[in-house]
């Protein structure tokens, strides 16, 4: 009888193991498993052609000196001056998530405005 409660024990203990193993295998599977991504939406899609730095500084200000200072306290001259000594600290790369990182003449108009 004892040895029959011994083994129903180790029975149990085995059990128990095999379950918690088998939760821990659950959990793992989940944090590994990969998140969606939200879809990016299209009024960032069309950044490039339709953006504020297209369409107001490129578009308008570049061809007009005076309306360019008046909105940056920058000449075009002095603009990209103050660029080519911060180029290289506010560029970015592409990356997986990032494929068209914002440009350091946009970075650097936006700080300015």
């Amino acid at each position: 009888m004892n040895n029959q409660r011994a083994i129903v024990n180790i029975n149990n203990i085995f059990m128990s193991l095999l379950e918690e193993e088998e939760e821990e295998d659950n959990m793992l599977e989940c944090l590994m498993l990969k998140k969606k991504r939200k879809s990016t939406k299209p009024v960032f899609l069309m950044r490039e052609q339709e953006g504020f730095f297209e369409k107001l500084i490129k578009g308008h200000l570049v061809n007009d000196e005076k309306l360019f200072r008046e909105f940056f306290r920058l000449n075009l001259k002095q603009f990209n001056f103050v660029l080519s000594l911060v180029k290289n600290d506010i560029s970015s790369v592409p990356y997986n998530r990032v494929q068209q990182p914002i440009t350091p003449e946009e970075k650097l108009a936006l700080t300015l405005r």
